[in-house]
């Protein structure tokens, strides 16, 4: 059973976070003004996790076990920040 539930698994473990990157480099290559400092601002916390990370590794090897699922928490919430600026820029855009 935990075969089937990993094999299932795999591809939403990879697939969100490689999403979530297109769609980040996609918005910031496409987007400019304050629109694409919008889109830049999940950039600090990716930054942030990562430090943390690496001095929480450096600290304990076994601290962050579960690091996949942190990810997946990340990209998540940065994917649905993205849409939210995407729709509020697209509503703003559309004529009245």
């Amino acid at each position: 059973m935990e075969t089937i539930l990993g094999l299932v698994a795999l591809p939403f473990l990879v697939g969100l976070p490689l999403a979530y990157t297109w769609q980040q480099v996609r918005l910031l290559r496409r987007w400019t003004g304050l629109w694409r400092l919008a889109a830049v601002l999940p950039l600090p916390g990716w930054a942030l996790w990562t430090f943390t990370f690496a001095r929480d590794l450096a600290a304990d090897p076994t601290s962050h076990n579960l690091f996949p699922f942190e990810i997946l928490i990340w990209a998540g919430l940065g994917s649905c920040y993205l849409g939210v600026v995407a729709l509020v820029r697209w509503l703003a855009r559309a004529p009245p």
